[in-house]
């Protein structure tokens, strides 16, 4: 099982529902609405930020895909 979806069942239901709706919303490519910063300008890597947790994603193409899910402190050690 991928780590974030470990991360993502150890949350409150309330938090887990909120950034699943997020992870959908990267996904379709509807970013309008979300607080996006580009990290990585040569891997075109991603971070959304949810309060206190981030979402890391990669655009390939028209396409998005979830690299991982952790807390601020915690996610960037992984890069």
């Amino acid at each position: 099982m991928k780590d974030y979806l470990k991360f993502l069942k150890r949350l409150p239901k309330k938090h887990r529902l909120q950034l699943i709706k997020t992870v959908e919303a990267i996904a379709a490519g509807e970013l309008s609405n979300l607080d996006i910063k580009q990290l990585d300008k040569d891997h075109k890597v991603h971070r959304c930020r949810v309060g206190k947790i981030r979402i890391l994603f990669q655009k390939r193409g028209e396409k998005n895909f979830i690299l991982d899910i952790g807390f601020r402190g915690d996610i960037y050690k992984n890069l």
